[in-house]
């Protein structure tokens, strides 16, 4: 039986299948980097001046790392128009770069080394267990400037 105040309590959201695609291409994502010997910093930063999937400090190096996570679901046989590498847009770049300024600068952590990188995660149709992670560590510098 339905309350009375049942219209206050707001409704479960259902996730888009790219949201969940998104979602499970960040997980997959911070798997690969603790896996190849990253500590997780922050995840889902953001400021008004932009967003950073996730802040990574590379332990070999000491290097705190701003990941973009671009994923993809790709239909077997079939190729998407535009790879995850490369719609990271000239934008998205700039927004990184913002919400990364901000993070160093609340952390006081303007001595690390900073880097971008880029983690491309495409999975095959719907099985998101076992997709395929690419690291593109240093995929631009702090002007958004591809290298």
């Amino acid at each position: 039986m339905r309350g009375i105040f049942d219209f206050l309590r707001p409704k479960a959201r259902r996730r888009t299948s790219r949201q969940e695609t998104g979602e499970a291409g960040e997980r997959a994502a911070e798997r690969f980097l603790k896996k190849n010997g990253f500590r997780i910093v922050a995840r889902n930063v953001t400021y008004p001046q932009g967003e950073v999937d996730l802040v990574a400090l590379e332990k070999r190096t000491g290097a705190l790392c701003f990941v973009e996570v671009r994923s993809r679901a790709v239909k077997d046989g079939q190729a998407t128009p535009v790879s995850p590498e490369e719609s990271v847009t000239p934008a998205k770049r700039r927004r990184v770069i913002r919400a990364a300024k901000r993070f160093v600068a609340e952390r006081r952590a303007a001595d690390r080394v900073i880097r971008f990188d880029v983690i491309a995660v495409r999975f095959a149709g719907e099985d998101r267990k076992s997709p395929d992670v690419r690291h593109y560590p240093g995929a631009f510098d702090a002007g958004g400037r591809t290298l």
